[in-house]
């Protein structure tokens, strides 16, 4: 009952975006997994729906931005035209590297790897072979290919919830930790689970980094704030249509009633 209700209640949000047009903007997806090991897990996008949504966008006639083509455009850089959006995967498994970087390859995309470096680290020795973190080498392969890897803290907890002294390690150790370990600069953060507050917004931007990404849903706008950059969360559990909805924006308010729960 309660996706009957779903269901129709984004269907009817999707017709009346049609119907009046688009807010405009840019979407950015989140994307944690692509992997079958997970079935039950709704951040674990099996492999062939991963597939088949990357091969919609291109079908659809959407191209890739980059982070750094998101932020200009947010700070009122133009040549941006056409269907577009941007791709992000956070926490780092293997799993991206195997499974969804061979797909946005042949699809003509590229994505942000967001990854919390005490994970890389640690290495794949004596993990589950599913649930194994990318290595160094991989990253960069990636990276040659056009990828890009940013920050998603060291130990990937919730910022809001440690101790303010922890938070410079946390931000400033991590992106020194990944320019060293992939000798590229690396330029964008992303909040682990969306926690943040003004203090550590500030301290994202006096490190260096050129932008940060939250998990506040919504299309990113001209004029928004470069290091509060929203995105919509990519479900195991869409169905292609679920998809082409959340492209258009038909689930941001019920994503936006879960997050003011959660964060509360």
């Amino acid at each position: 009952m309660k996706g009957l209700l779903r269901d129709i209640l984004s269907e009817v949000a999707y017709g009346a975006i049609r119907l009046v047009g688009g807010g405009g903007g840019i979407r950015v997806l989140t994307y944690h997994r692509v992997t079958d090991a997970h079935p039950e897990d709704r951040l674990c996008v099996p492999v062939k729906r991963f597939a088949e949504q990357m091969q919609f966008l291109h079908e659809a006639g959407y191209r890739g931005l980059t982070m750094s083509q998101v932020t200009k455009w947010i700070r009122g850089g133009n040549g941006v035209s056409g269907r577009r959006v941007a791709i992000t995967f956070d926490d780092g498994f293997e799993d991206n590297y195997l499974y969804a970087f061979p797909e946005l390859k042949r699809w003509g995309f590229t994505a942000c790897f967001f990854v919390p470096t005490e994970f890389i680290q640690s290495g794949q020795a004596g993990r589950p072979e599913a649930d194994r973190p990318m290595t160094w080498e991989q990253m960069r392969r990636m990276l040659d290919a056009g990828q890009e890897i940013g920050g998603h803290s060291v130990t990937h907890r919730k910022l809001t919830k440690i101790p303010a002294s922890e938070w410079d390690w946390e931000i400033r150790g991590c992106k020194e930790i990944l320019e060293e370990g992939l000798e590229r600069p690396v330029d964008y953060f992303c909040y682990p689970a969306g926690y943040y507050n003004d203090e550590i917004r500030q301290l994202v931007e006096k490190t260096g980094y050129a932008g940060a990404f939250t998990v506040k849903p919504g299309a990113v706008k001209q004029g928004m704030d470069p290091f509060a950059i929203s995105r919509t969360e990519v479900s195991a559990f869409d169905s292609l249509r679920d998809f082409e909805k959340k492209l258009a924006g038909a689930y941001d308010w019920m994503h936006a009633a879960v997050q003011r729960v959660n964060h509360t």
